[in-house]
């Protein structure tokens, strides 16, 4: 396989993978920040259902990436999403682009 493929594709997971984890982390200052400024209730739900709304959209992303080796859904076997750092097919770490030798990463067990 070409490294700037593997890199590439690698690059896209690890791409989308920080989006869906930084959605994660920002629910709790985010609300937080609306309690220090006293937000009415209205205004905290809003805040919430865009929170929501930007979760979705990051689940969506990390789900339909694709794999670079194996040419598959990075995360997604069937209707099961999985954030792991091996594709869910073939078993290419997440890494193996920056580790040498990598590239045949086998399949956890």
């Amino acid at each position: 396989m070409d490294p700037q493929v593997l890199h590439r594709g690698l690059a896209k997971v690890r791409s989308s993978r920080w989006i869906l984890w930084a959605t994660i982390l920002i629910y709790m200052p985010g609300m937080m920040l609306g309690l220090y400024l006293q937000a009415s209730g209205s205004t905290m739900g809003k805040l919430f259902a865009g929170w929501v709304g930007l979760l979705c959209i990051a689940v969506g992303l990390a789900t339909v990436v694709v794999c670079p080796r194996c040419g598959n859904t990075f995360h997604t076997n069937g209707p099961t999403f999985l954030p792991v750092r091996r594709c869910v097919h073939c078993g290419l770490h997440l890494c193996a682009d920056k580790t040498p030798g990598s590239t045949v990463a086998d399949r956890e067990p």
